[in-house]
């Protein structure tokens, strides 16, 4: 069942223990800056792991360039997300929630899952890249799954049920998922960003020979998982979110072998 939700309706942020009402927007400045002194950091593990395990041809300085990249779009992506949700409110949110939905039960130290294990692949992608080239490729289609994706959270807002996102704060994980849910104000959930990056990210996984399959699907069912029992999205969400990933990783796999 379709609910809808008014653009000027606000939902959740942590009040006494719950998530009820509106939340802040964006990264704090220090945030930004934080990240961006720990870029020559991760990119020299990066680079070291990826020269003694990995058949990367990456040079120590392209390690560099790619991190500074893949911080930019990353931060970028974020943005444009929180853009959307600023500038879509005189549309009518829906809620794509299925009897199902219910049935499944909110495990919110899964939080460590949706949140952690998604940077941590995203890295092992990056230490992977076989040469600058591939790695350009890999970036400009991760791009491409973030437009789209804001593309369809523009003009078609969704939300997930406030019931879904009202609990007890009694633990650090239930602390760190209202943090995580302080960011936005519940209007871009279908189809899920989180699910359609961690589909592309898996696939590109999928196809290093020191990995193989079963570490790169694991990892998209982990985050297909995560993202309903936290209940940062329903089921629709996920698999329209994995589809668009799945979707956009084998497009650009077709562009780059015509090139």
């Amino acid at each position: 069942m379709i609910e809808e939700l008014s653009g000027s309706q606000s939902i959740h942020s942590r009040d006494a223990g719950t998530i009820t009402s509106e939340s802040p927007w964006g990264f704090h400045p220090e945030w930004l800056l934080a990240t961006f002194v720990s870029v020559p950091l991760l990119a020299t593990m990066f680079w070291w792991l990826g020269t003694q395990y990995f058949e990367t041809r990456l040079s120590f300085s392209e390690f560099h360039q790619f991190a500074v990249l893949i911080v930019a779009i990353t931060a970028g992506g974020y943005q444009l997300y929180f853009w959307v949700q600023r500038n879509n409110r005189h549309l009518v949110a829906k809620s794509l929630k299925i009897p199902l939905d219910d049935q499944i039960p909110f495990w919110p130290s899964w939080i460590w899952v949706y949140s952690i294990l998604y940077f941590v692949m995203i890295g092992v992608a990056v230490i992977s890249m076989r040469d600058a080239a591939y790695g350009v490729h890999l970036l400009f289609g991760g791009l491409m799954a973030l437009v789209i994706d804001s593309v369809i959270f523009y003009f078609f807002p969704t939300y997930v049920p406030e019931t879904f996102r009202v609990f007890e704060i009694n633990s650090l994980s239930t602390r760190y998922l209202a943090f995580i849910q302080s960011m936005d104000n519940n209007r871009n959930a279908f189809p899920s960003m989180h699910c359609a990056i961690a589909a592309y990210v898996g696939l590109v996984i999928v196809h290093i020979p020191l990995i193989g399959p079963a570490l790169g699907y694991g990892y998209i069912a982990a985050i297909m998982v995560s993202c309903v029992v936290v209940k940062q999205h329903v089921i629709i969400d996920t698999v329209a979110g994995t589809a668009l990933g799945a979707i956009v990783f084998s497009a650009n796999e077709w562009l780059f072998s015509l090139s």
